[in-house]
């Protein structure tokens, strides 16, 4: 079986390291033939070590390049095929990739969304607007399986009518998570967030509340796990509200599970997520979780250590909540571990639904 996944570029991110973890968690023998259609020309860090175990990689100019994205996507179908699937990963743009694969007479056409824009901090022009809506309309015959990571994420690319939209969340492999032991230092006090430098996962907030933090408790730290355009922007942030020496910028990180051991709270402020699997993993590895209100109730994953807070309250009541959380227990690991029994976060059960689905 051959399958096509399409999305921009393989640099660690939501999608990128879920499709990084189930190309590596697949069983060799009845893994499917991967190729990945990308639309940068630098493939991204994560390309290497799956070009190593197998995967396809190929350049396709991104939709906007209309012509010459059509006319490269064709030429892989035919090259390269025949595909049994085509699975976008590319939100609305998937219409222009699942036509295509339409006319090249794909089996399955698979659109999955993982991200929920419909809170976003800045309001979709009309233009914009309307190009959502006409994408809403054509993948309800483009896309003949329909997948969503929540079901806000299916909300905002199906719209909110829509039937027949499975929710398939990007799972991660929970045993890293349950088995680092706990590094706290009782002379610092941590707060952790892992995710993308860029605008919708609201890292300036994350800042001026930690600049807050320090000047109640100078123990106060921050690490930010990830990478991104913003870096430059918010290292200046932090020079700014002096508290350069309070921020650790970790950068792209493997070792994860050991760096959540070592904190105290994980805080989740994003403007918007299709799903946040962060906030999932943070629970794993068992810390508090401190989650944005509007963000979608699936992250609640182990209630006993999630709270919510509205984005719209001020700033000084997220900092009184924080000091609060500081008495919190961490949940231990036999906790954890039945808790997690069964999960569908799990990448063992995201095989087993795409094994159904791709056999569909």
């Amino acid at each position: 079986m051959k399958v096509l996944h399409v999305l921009r570029q393989l640099n660690p991110g939501g999608i990128e390291c879920w499709l990084d973890r189930l190309f590596r968690a697949w069983p060799q023998s009845t893994r499917p033939d991967f190729h990945f259609a990308l639309e940068e020309q630098d493939f991204g860090s994560l390309a290497p070590g799956l070009h190593s175990l197998g995967a396809h990689l190929h350049f396709c100019p991104p939709p906007r390049q209309s012509a010459s994205s059509a006319r490269t996507f064709s030429s892989l179908l035919q090259r390269h095929g025949p595909f049994d699937a085509v699975h976008c990963h590319n939100h609305h743009a998937s219409v222009f990739h699942l036509a295509i694969a339409a006319f090249h007479g794909v089996r399955l056409r698979i659109s999955q969304s993982h991200a929920d824009f419909r809170r976003g901090p800045v309001a979709p022009s009309p233009l914009r607007r309307g190009y959502e809506q006409a994408s809403q309309v054509l993948l309800q015959s483009l896309a003949n399986v329909k997948l969503a990571v929540s079901s806000g994420a299916a909300a905002d690319l199906f719209g909110s009518t829509s039937t027949r939209v499975q929710i398939l969340p990007c799972g991660t492999s929970f045993e890293p998570l349950l088995n680092a032991p706990s590094r706290r230092e009782p002379s610092r006090f941590t707060l952790v967030h892992v995710g993308r430098l860029v605008p919708e996962k609201n890292h300036h907030f994350l800042l001026r509340l930690t600049a807050e933090l320090v000047a109640r408790d100078p123990a106060t730290r921050l690490w930010l796990i990830g990478d991104g355009p913003l870096r430059s922007s918010l290292e200046s942030l932090a020079l700014s509200l002096g508290i350069h020496s309070h921020v650790t910028f970790w950068g792209n990180r493997n070792d994860i599970p050991s760096l959540l051991s070592a904190a105290d709270i994980f805080v989740f402020p994003s403007h918007s997520e299709g799903l946040g699997l962060a906030a999932l993993e943070s629970q794993a590895a068992g810390l508090p979780t401190l989650i944005a209100s509007h963000l979608p109730q699936e992250l609640n994953l182990l209630p006993a250590l999630t709270r919510r807070l509205a984005l719209n309250l001020p700033i000084s009541e997220w900092v009184n909540f924080i000091l609060e959380m500081r008495t919190m227990p961490h949940l231990d690991r036999v906790q954890r571990q039945h808790a997690l029994a069964d999960s569908p976060y799990s990448i063992e059960s995201n095989l087993r639904s795409l094994t159904k689905i791709y056999a569909s």
